[in-house]
């Protein structure tokens, strides 16, 4: 038995397309959580990030002097300078050595500007005119809410990376919005390689998917796992981590702390590792859809079972 079939409207952009009083709250949400995290922290003390202090990770994601903070952005969707793909690494190289000394409450208070930046466009008029406008991204143009949105990832991953300086676990409010924006940027991707499909994430808390088909995708809250969908199910944090290349995904399923549902339907989806320069975690998931082929063409030689 499968679920009736979900299509985006014509000219549906996932999370973009939300009323901004809906989508703010989840944002924003999610930026107050991470300085809650970041607050209780040892920004002296390593992260799970190779060569990261918890100092380098808080000022990467802070709006400093320089910067392309939210405001460059929103200059960029303005003039419609959305060309290339930006180059994030180096970036956030360049701004924590300019900010390397910076105190605590300097770190801290970069991280509340750049709440600031983003309460202070959600709640303006251009939000109308700019939010659906393309931008440069780590993988290609994305439109403005996309990538506003697509932050709360980074805010989710990153408090997971500071449980070693201390860090307490982020609420689950935070994970959630990181899996949502994962999953939105995951639909925006399979548009742009020309899939059309239905995928999702479920955790215990709920869950997210998104339906491609041409130029539009939907994204939308999945409170358990659809028959018929491709779904990938664990912990937010566990989801988080397999993404961004911190866990992998073969020892997930080895210990069932993932569980993937018609593995056909998520294969779909392997040309995005293969086509989107700069995604995050993009050389773990290249192995896990490796993994993943392997276990689909066990399970077709089985007799008797659902393909």
């Amino acid at each position: 038995m499968s679920s009736p079939a979900v299509e985006p409207s014509d000219g549906e952009r996932g999370l973009a397309a939300y009323d901004v009083a809906d989508l703010a709250p989840l944002i924003l949400t999610a930026w107050d959580d991470f300085l809650e995290v970041a607050s209780a922290s040892q920004l002296h003390l390593p992260t799970r990030v190779p060569g990261w202090t918890a100092h380098d990770l808080c000022v990467h994601l802070g709006s400093w002097p320089g910067s392309r903070s939210l405001i460059r952005v929103v200059e960029e969707a303005r003039a419609r300078d959305a060309d290339g793909t930006f180059d994030q690494e180096g970036h956030s190289a360049a701004v924590i050595e300019a900010n390397a000394t910076a105190t605590d409450h300097e770190v801290l208070a970069g991280i509340e500007r750049a709440r600031a930046e983003t309460a202070a466009f959600l709640d303006s008029p251009d939000v109308a005119e700019l939010g659906r406008r393309p931008v440069r991204s780590a993988v290609g143009p994305l439109p403005l809410l996309t990538a506003i949105a697509a932050v709360t990832y980074e805010l989710a991953v990153h408090a997971l990376d500071l449980e070693p300086a201390g860090a307490p676990r982020p609420p689950a409010g935070l994970l959630e919005a990181g899996v949502a924006s994962l999953v939105d940027v995951t639909g925006a991707l399979a548009v742009r390689c020309g899939i059309d499909t239905t995928a999702g994430c479920v955790t215990p808390d709920g869950g997210w998917a998104f339906a491609s088909r041409g130029p539009d995708w939907l994204t939308m809250r999945l409170p358990d796992a659809r028959p018929g969908w491709p779904v990938v199910e664990a912990d937010a944090a566990v989801i988080l981590d397999a993404s961004a290349g911190r866990r992998q995904v073969p020892r997930l399923l080895a210990r069932r702390e993932m569980r993937l549902h018609h593995v056909a339907g998520l294969l779909r989806l392997a040309p995005i590792v293969e086509q989107v320069p700069g995604l995050p975690g993009g050389p773990a998931l290249g192995g896990a859809a490796r993994h993943l082929r392997g276990i689909g063409h066990w399970v077709r030689r089985l007799p008797g079972l659902p393909h």
